[in-house]
């Protein structure tokens, strides 16, 4: 998905954060937006924030999870 930038200070802020990131601004504005994501999240409630990663961690589940058994953990652990 393309980006377009049409107010002439957001694209110079965008190109003034690729140079002194030494970057392109594609990359400088994924890192601009996931720096001010954190700082926002992090206004968040300790509870409100676990609650979301719980939310997104099932979604990565999907509909079939299953419990981890106690072996399957040992197994990564190497035990």
């Amino acid at each position: 998905m393309g980006i377009s930038i049409r107010d002439p200070e957001v694209g110079k802020l965008a190109r003034d954060l690729a140079l002194l990131r030494k970057t392109n601004m594609t990359e400088a504005i994924a890192w601009a937006l996931r720096a001010e994501l954190k700082r926002e999240r992090d206004k968040l409630p300790l509870v409100e924030r676990v609650r979301q990663i719980v939310e997104e961690t099932a979604a990565m589940a999907g509909p079939n999870r299953r419990e981890v058994t106690k072996e399957e953990i040992d197994d990564l652990w190497g035990q």
